[in-house]
């Protein structure tokens, strides 16, 4: 279990480590591409490229925009959590603490399994609920679900992929991890209590989508299909893979969808100085450049958000079933929330004020061309 569990946090370390996410983007509606701007592209070949093809822009469809729109309310607070694997339960403290100081959440955009939480946390689930689906390890056991046969079979796996056909490249289907989602969320996005929209990568043309109609549970799957460990997941004859690849966290992508403030949770580890003999393993060597090229991508993204939460949980693996791990990870994102209460509150005070300034003038603005209905009428 142990060697297991090094392969899926190398596995994690590879998706951050050669898939950074990018520091901005905007966002467009999703469209098609026809096959003239094809042979365009191709021409296109033999002169100097701009360097805006290196980042495909993020697409979201209008049902999704129009999905994710609060009802009924103009948007006060939404959520971006971002990607971390069982650092991300620092964001159930975050969440914890909002509901201790009673601050209502509008709507969370998640990448990866800041996608899981939120999608958990969007349904209706109780926040204790989902601690205790990380404390009690069936998250983890989830994702964990026949992996270990996989890897045992793989030397097998060709002949039989002569029968059944070569599948997407990945350990596994995610059909475990999809049960578990099944199991705990509703089907539908528009079944959801609070707007929440999934971060994915479609891995065919580059480009950061955003999900938020449809297929719920596989749409979280998607977000958490880590390259190699899980295989693309297909969608509507589009595959997608992990969110992290672009938008690790998501600020310009919640910025996009609202016009509220947007609270970051950021669990990425911090980049401290390492004895170089640390360096002989290959695991920690791995595990440094992921740390260093995650953080250089996200820094961009933590500097645009409103306010930025940012707990320590440097101490908590990729991946872990140690419970008092878990919940000392859980401890920091909500004292980490607690001391960024006073800045939310004061926030919102001002978002407050500055709408209802802007309801005032437009109130006043009605006034000067609509007629006094209770003037009175001069009688002939």
């Amino acid at each position: 279990m142990r060697r297991m569990a090094s392969l899926l946090a190398a596995c994690a370390v590879l998706q951050s480590a050669v898939f950074p996410a990018i520091a901005a983007e905007p966002l467009v509606v999703e469209s098609t591409i026809g096959s003239s701007s094809v042979a365009v592209a191709g021409a296109a070949q033999a002169v100097n490229r701009d360097a805006s093809v290196l980042t495909p822009p993020t697409t979201t469809s209008i049902k999704s925009k129009l999905t994710f729109e609060v009802r009924g309310t103009t948007p006060r607070l939404v959520l971006a959590f971002s990607g971390g694997g069982c650092k991300s339960a620092a964001q159930i403290g975050v969440l914890r603490s909002l509901e201790k100081h009673h601050v209502p959440i509008d709507g969370i955009v998640g990448t990866s399994m800041g996608s899981t939480i939120g999608a958990l946390y969007c349904s209706g689930m109780p926040v204790d609920d989902i601690e205790n689906l990380f404390i009690e390890r069936e998250l983890q056991k989830s994702i964990l679900s026949k992996v270990i046969i996989n890897a045992a079979i793989s030397p097998i796996k060709p002949i039989w992929h002569l029968f059944t056909g070569r599948p997407y490249a990945g350990i596994t289907d995610g059909e475990g991890y999809l049960k578990f989602l099944e199991k705990n969320l509703p089907a539908n996005f528009k079944d959801l209590k609070i707007p929440f929209a999934a971060v994915v990568t479609n891995i065919t043309d580059g480009q950061t989508t955003v999900l938020a109609d449809g297929d719920l549970p596989r749409a979280v799957l998607a977000s958490n299909a880590v390259p190699t460990l899980i295989r693309p997941v297909m969608i509507k004859g589009k595959l997608y893979v992990d969110g992290g690849l672009r938008a690790n966290l998501p600020v310009n992508i919640a910025q996009s969808l609202t016009s509220g403030l947007i609270v970051s949770v950021l669990v990425d580890s911090a980049i401290k100085p390492e004895p170089n003999k640390n360096f002989k393993s290959r695991n920690n060597l791995v595990m440094r450049v992921a740390d260093i090229v995650m953080a250089s991508s996200d820094r961009q993204q933590a500097k645009s958000t409103d306010i930025l939460i940012y707990p320590n949980v440097d101490f908590v693996p990729g991946l872990t079933q140690d419970r008092a791990i878990l919940k000392k990870g859980i401890l920091a994102g909500e004292q980490a929330a607690d001391l960024m209460y006073p800045k939310i509150e004061a926030a919102l005070l001002a978002e407050d004020k500055a709408r209802g300034s802007l309801q005032t003038s437009q109130a006043v603005e009605t006034l000067k061309v609509t007629p006094d209905a209770a003037s009175p009428v001069e009688e002939k």
